[in-house]
């Protein structure tokens, strides 16, 4: 049975070095995802922590793309999800303002309470870091990388 760990960072330094110590403590690259609003942002931080390649959900690239992003900027559109790592292909393209995000962490093994926390946070553009541990992986070691590296806690 696997067990998912999920940490909020509200800058990508703080992702992005609790990303390298969890690697240096035997956590697979391949069961470290994340997903914010800001795809630059993700971007530089999947090309750093090699987690994977961001995807932004089916659709968002090209001339639709433009629109979309340029509807989201007049508050026209919804905010959609930006992902990277395993779970990129759930989380990426959900909308965060309304269920999508929070349909998509729960599809995930997030609980709905605490799903529709994280999609809060993402929608204030915190990165939200996801580690898959098996059975036999420590989850207070990811716990305590995460607090060392400035992680909010879900209630703020």
């Amino acid at each position: 049975m696997t067990t998912m760990i999920v940490g909020i960072f509200g800058h990508r330094s703080d992702a992005s070095l609790a990303i390298e110590a969890l690697k240096e403590n035997g956590i697979h690259k391949k069961n470290i995802s994340a997903v914010t609003k800001q795809k630059n942002t993700l971007e530089i931080l999947s090309e750093d922590t090699g987690i994977g390649n961001t995807e932004a959900g089916a659709g968002n690239g090209g001339l639709f793309g433009t629109a979309r992003g340029l509807g989201v900027g007049l508050d026209m559109v919804a905010d959609s999800a930006v992902a990277a790592g395993p779970a990129a292909r759930k989380l990426a393209g959900a909308d965060i303002e309304g269920d999508g995000l929070v349909v998509s962490l729960i599809s995930s093994g997030i609980p709905e309470e605490d799903a529709q926390k994280y999609a809060g946070h993402a929608a204030k553009e915190h990165i939200i870091v996801l580690v898959t541990l098996e059975e036999e992986e420590d989850p207070d070691r990811v716990n305590t990388i995460f607090e060392q590296h400035h992680a909010i806690p879900l209630e703020s």
